[in-house]
């Protein structure tokens, strides 16, 4: 494997970071580009990387570039190559963040998010049916134990409104008592014939040093000054918690953001945390960077960037930590049950969010013909999201 100039890397990262449009897509982008083109990693490493963003919190992109950049440049490379390829996404939010809260109330913004509202739909949709296909690999009598999951937590989060962390903990302990006493995780590793523990292969970096810290300690340091400043103090606090606890990736997400943003602090409307989602869609990078909206709303610029640090700082550091023992902990069986519970009870809340965001948007016949050209296009037909988001913007404004 050739080893990067750090310029080289950080180059390539904010690369990626520009182009990364497609959700699933960019691990399929970022893996042709270091495995094969650069060959600055091995495909065995890049699939431990993945492996281990799995059974963590965040988004697969940040925590696979911070996995790469640790392994290569320490704590300096992880936390640098995660920021630039965060930049594009953030520095593209902004200005669209600051344009909607000054012109949102004229028609043709109107109209083009009243479209784009019914294609959030469509994506919820969409995500729900991939994550029940991950979680869910093949439909048998044993699934009813996940689908039991799934159901406990959209009837607690849909009608008793219960706080959704209490419920991803619940989910967690109902994975645990469900599968921890089967042998389902053996037998489907013995079917696929692999052995029950493995130990990966990772890249070998020298021992930390003390100036190896400094990085941490500035990105503390940081951290400690913003919870100093009263506007940003709340969006640190609490995107930090959103942070830690959204496992899954990418949608999955949005009802933790929607129950702290919307129903909790109250600092957005249903509609305009529906409208920050569909920016996020046109802006590269993942569902997360709503986080960069929601910010700017709260805080102005200053608030932008803190919540857009603090919603992925969690899964970096974590991803950074557990980076050198990733094979005892990916190979834990508790880990893959505790997760399996959660990713299950996420589908509750996916459905739940997804109903209750139908309910404000397919009002009309123009947004029930999106939705369903938008599923359509997303479900049955499998095309990238990218061409779905043009094509709502442009059918927005002719039928609207």
């Amino acid at each position: 494997m050739k080893k990067p100039t750090l310029a080289d890397f950080l180059k390539t990262s904010f690369y990626i970071g520009v182009i990364g449009y497609g959700g699933p897509a960019i691990l399929a982008l970022m893996k042709k580009i270091f495995v094969h083109e650069k060959e600055w990693i091995s495909e065995k490493e890049f699939m431990n990387s993945l492996s281990l963003a799995q059974i963590l919190p965040g988004t697969y992109g940040v925590s696979i570039m911070g996995y790469i950049g640790f392994k290569l440049y320490k704590f300096l490379g992880g936390i640098l190559a995660s920021l630039f390829y965060l930049l594009p996404a953030t520095i593209s939010m902004i200005p669209l963040a600051w344009a909607y809260f000054t012109f949102g109330n004229l028609s043709f913004v109107q109209k083009l998010f009243a479209g784009l509202g019914s294609l959030v739909v469509a994506l919820l949709v969409n995500a729900t049916l991939m994550l029940g296909k991950s979680v869910f690999k093949k439909i048998t009598i044993n699934d009813w134990k996940g689908f039991t999951i799934s159901l406990v937590t959209f009837i607690n989060i849909f009608f008793l409104k219960i706080n959704i962390i209490w419920l991803i903990l619940l989910a967690g302990t109902l994975g645990f008592i469900f599968f921890y006493f089967t042998r389902e995780f053996e037998d489907e590793k013995a079917r696929k014939g692999e052995a029950l523990l493995t130990e990966p292969e990772f890249l070998e970096h020298e021992p930390l040093l003390i100036k190896d810290w400094i990085p941490v300690i500035l990105i503390v340091a940081i951290f400690i000054l913003g919870l100093f400043i009263p506007s940003t103090r709340n969006v640190i606090i609490t995107f930090l918690k959103i942070g830690a606890i959204a496992f899954g990736g990418g949608f999955t997400s949005i009802p933790i953001i929607k129950h702290q943003v919307v129903d909790t602090y109250n600092w957005l409307t249903v509609k305009q945390f529906m409208d920050g989602i569909a920016l996020g869609q046109i802006t590269p990078g993942s569902v997360l960077n709503t986080s960069t909206f929601i910010g700017y709303h709260v805080a102005g610029i200053l608030g932008a960037l803190f919540a857009t640090l603090s919603v992925f700082i969690p899964s970096l550091t974590a991803m950074m930590i557990l980076a050198s023992i990733h094979g005892k902990i990916h190979n834990l069986k508790i880990v893959k049950v505790v997760i399996k519970g959660i990713l299950s009870g996420f589908i509750g809340l996916l459905i739940a969010v997804t109903l209750q965001f139908a309910f404000k948007s397919l009002i009309s016949w123009q947004a029930w013909l999106i939705f369903i050209l938008a599923i359509v296009w997303l479900v049955i037909l499998k095309k990238d999201s990218v061409w779905a988001i043009l094509g709502t913007i442009a059918l927005s404004l002719l039928i609207f």
